[in-house]
């Protein structure tokens, strides 16, 4: 891909089960569900919380990022994690994007390097939900939708100290760490689907992070409900790059088998990769 672009919205691998870390005397194991504002130097910004019943220690932090022109509502609805979390035992947040190109309530992401608007705020909130529950700081991941996806790739350079893996579905790379290198080799999964116009910036995202964190050529097959294609590459750190195309669905989260076949795949994806 010659230029980066923002974007809008018009074979299962058992995970291993990390052991947790020990709470926090103060954290909170309650459920919640709420909105909450953060303020920052560019103004009040907001993300919405998920907290499930039945935690019963330090549980993953999931950060899921909305596509461009849409708000954490409607990726909340449209990527199902909420009630797989709720099944999974791990906290959710949806925070919403900070470039006002569009009308309330939606937004998109500020994912270019150089601008450290957006990088600064998901870092802030995956602080403010450590500061008052039950957060295994192990095991923070980011899976982004679309310009949310361009968003992980930044962040998957900028706070790869940070976070255990992440994932996009239709995105496109950020355009690459600025640094060259970031500083630890982040495990990525990269999905995309037969009728996604972003197909090709996919692709070609995925083929700079494998070169990026030094993955083998050679890749292992995997199979699932609706792929056309599906690959893992083993890279240097222990790291995992993931490739997966869907048969005829397009630009929109999948629902159905294929919606359900992309949560188990990222979520199989963070909990093989904790941070070391």
């Amino acid at each position: 891909m010659s230029a980066v672009v923002a974007l809008a919205l018009p074979g299962a691998v058992a995970a291993a089960e990390p052991t947790p870390e020990a709470a926090p005397a103060a954290c909170s194991l309650a459920p919640v569900s709420k909105s909450v504002d953060i303020t920052m130097p560019d103004g009040v910004r907001t993300y919405l919380l998920r907290v499930p019943n039945g935690l019963t220690g330090p549980a993953p932090l999931l950060i899921g990022l909305h596509g461009g022109g849409s708000n954490p509502s409607t990726y909340e609805t449209q990527s199902g994690w909420t009630p797989f979390a709720a099944q999974q035992k791990f906290i959710v947040a949806y925070p919403k994007g900070g470039k006002k190109d569009v009308p309330d309530p939606n937004r998109s992401w500020y994912f270019e390097n150089g601008d450290r608007t957006d990088v600064n705020f998901i870092l802030q909130v995956i602080a403010d939900i450590k500061s008052a529950h039950c957060v295994d700081s192990k095991r923070v991941y980011i899976a982004g939708h679309s310009n949310g996806g361009q968003m992980t790739s930044r962040m998957a350079c900028a706070a790869s100290a940070q976070l255990g893996a992440v994932a996009m579905y239709a995105g496109g790379s950020h355009g690459g760490c600025e640094d060259g290198v970031p500083i630890r080799k982040l495990s990525f999964g990269f999905f995309t689907a037969d009728n996604d116009f972003t197909q090709a910036p996919v692709f070609a995202a995925h083929l700079q992070w494998r070169g990026t964190i030094g993955c083998s050529n050679d890749a292992a097959t995997e199979t699932g409900p609706e792929i056309a294609e599906g690959y893992r590459y083993s890279c240097e750190q222990g790291a995992n790059v993931v490739w997966r195309k869907y048969k005829a669905g397009g630009h929109d989260l999948p629902s159905g088998d294929r919606g359900a076949d992309l949560r188990n795949r990222m979520w199989q994806l963070f909990q093989n990769h904790p941070l070391p």
